[in-house]
C-alpha cells in the first residue's frame, strides 16, 4: 500500500515536470500570440564603457552594446534589425541583453529599441511548479485554495476594470465590495460554506476591518489630514485619498484574516473540548492566543513594508536628503498603513471572542430547543 502511494506521488510530480517542460517550449514559440513586436536577440557586441558621476558624487559605469534582433511576429516577421542598448551597472531601469533573450520591441520614427523583456517563458513554468507542489502536498485543500486564489485574481481585475469604465467612480467603495466578496470566496472555498467556523471568521474579519478603517478615517477627519502627503504617491491618475484608503483596506483585510483564522480555529478547538466553557475562560483563552499572534504578525507587516521601501529610501539618502525628508517623502504613508493594520490586528481579538461567544450561545440555545 505504501509503495503504491509512493508511486502515485512520483507520478504526480512527473506530470508537473512534463507540464513545466511543455509550457516552456510552447511559450518559447508563442510570439504570434502578441500584437506588439517580439524579437529574439541573435548577437550582442560591446561597444564602449564609461564612468559617470552625478552632482552628489555617486559613481556608476555605463555601457553601450550593439544588438542584432530577429523579429518573431507582425508583418515584419523574420526581419533582422539592429539597435544600440545602453545600460549601467546598477541595472535598476536599464539591463544588458544576452543572446537568445526574447524581448518586446518599440519603434520610434527612426529606429527600434528595447521596450521590455518577455518573461512568460520562465514565470509560467515556475507558477505551474508552485501550484503543482501545493496541490500534491495538500490535496483537496490545495485545490480549493488555488481555486479561491484564481477567483480572487479575476475579481480584482474586474474591480479595476469597473473603476476604469465607470465615470467618476470612487475606487474606495469598489474595493469595499471587493473585500467583502473576496473574503467570502476565500473562506468558503478553504473552510467550507456550511462550516460554522467560516461564518465566525467572516463576521470577525468584517467587524475588525470596519472598526480599524473607521478609527483611521476618524483620526484623518479630526486632524484634517495634516501630515498626510497623498500627492507624493507614485503614478496616481485619480484622487489620491480614495486610492490610499483602498490600499489600506486591502492590507488590513489580509492581516485581519490571517489572525482571525488562527485565533478562532483555536477557540473552536477549546470549545469542542470544553462545551460548558464560560465567557471569562473564553476571554482569557482568546487573549492569550491574540497575544501570541499579535507580536509576530505586526512585526511581519512592518518588515514587509520596510522591505518594499528600502530601494527608494536608499535612493533618497544617497542623493543628499536627510532622514526627516526621506521619511516624509517615502515612508510616512506606508507607516500609517502599517499602524491601521496593527489596530485591526488588535481589534480582531475582542471581535473574534465576541462572535465565538454569540454563536456559541446561539448553538446552545438551538440545541436546548431541539432537545
Amino acid at each position: 500500500m505504501q509503495k503504491r502511494s509512493t508511486r502515485i506521488i512520483v507520478l504526480k510530480f512527473l506530470v508537473v515536470f512534463i507540464l513545466m517542460i511543455t509550457s516552456f517550449f510552447v511559450l518559447q514559440h508563442n510570439a504570434s500570440w502578441y500584437q506588439q513586436p517580439v524579437g529574439e536577440v541573435m548577437s550582442v557586441k560591446n561597444l564602449s564603457s564609461q564612468s559617470l558621476q552625478d552632482q552628489y558624487g555617486n559613481n556608476i559605469k555605463q555601457h553601450d552594446e550593439r544588438v542584432k534582433v530577429k523579429i518573431l511576429n507582425t508583418e515584419k516577421k523574420n526581419e533582422i534589425i539592429s539597435f544600440k542598448n545602453t545600460y549601467d551597472d546598477a541595472m535598476a531601469i536599464t539591463q544588458p541583453l544576452h543572446q537568445h533573450d526574447q524581448i518586446f520591441l518599440s519603434k520610434s520614427e527612426k529606429s527600434w529599441g528595447l521596450k521590455d523583456f518577455k518573461r512568460d517563458t520562465f514565470w509560467i513554468p515556475i507558477l505551474i511548479l508552485v501550484i503543482g507542489v501545493l496541490i500534491i502536498t495538500t490535496g483537496k485543500a490545495g485545490v480549493m485554495m488555488t481555486t479561491s486564489l484564481f477567483l480572487n485574481v479575476i475579481l480584482f481585475i474586474f474591480t479595476i476594470y469597473l473603476n476604469l469604465i465607470t465615470k467618476d467612480a470612487n475606487i474606495f467603495w469598489l474595493f469595499i465590495l471587493f473585500s467583502l466578496v473576496a473574503s467570502a470566496i476565500t473562506l468558503m472555498f478553504v473552510m467550507g460554506i456550511k462550516n460554522r467556523l467560516t461564518w465566525t471568521v467572516l463576521l470577525t474579519v468584517i467587524t475588525s476591518t470596519i472598526l480599524a478603517m473607521s478609527i483611521g478615517l476618524l483620526v484623518f477627519s479630526l486632524t484634517k489630514g495634516k501630515g498626510l502627503h497623498f500627492e507624493l504617491m507614485s503614478f496616481i491618475t485619480q484622487l489620491p485619498q480614495p486610492m490610499f484608503l483602498s490600499m489600506t483596506l486591502v492590507g488590513v483585510l489580509g492581516a485581519v484574516m490571517d489572525e482571525a483564522t488562527d485565533m478562532i480555529a483555536t477557540l473552536f478547538s477549546v470549545e469542542r473540548e470544553h462545551p460548558d466553557i464560560g465567557l471569562k475562560d473564553l476571554l482569557i483563552t482568546g487573549r492569550h492566543v491574540g497575544q501570541e499572534i499579535f507580536g509576530a504578525l505586526s512585526n511581519t507587516l512592518f518588515l514587509i513594508f520596510m522591505a518594499e521601501q528600502i530601494p527608494m529610501a536608499i535612493l533618497y539618502l544617497r542623493n543628499g536628503n536627510n532622514w526627516g525628508f526621506t521619511y516624509t517623502m517615502n515612508l510616512s504613508l506606508g507607516m500609517i498603513q502599517t499602524l491601521i493594520s496593527a489596530i485591526g490586528i488588535v481589534l480582531t481579538v475582542p471581535a473574534g471572542i465576541f462572535w465565538v461567544w454569540i454563536l456559541h450561545k446561539w448553538q446552545q440555545k438551538k440545541a436546548g430547543i431541539q432537545s
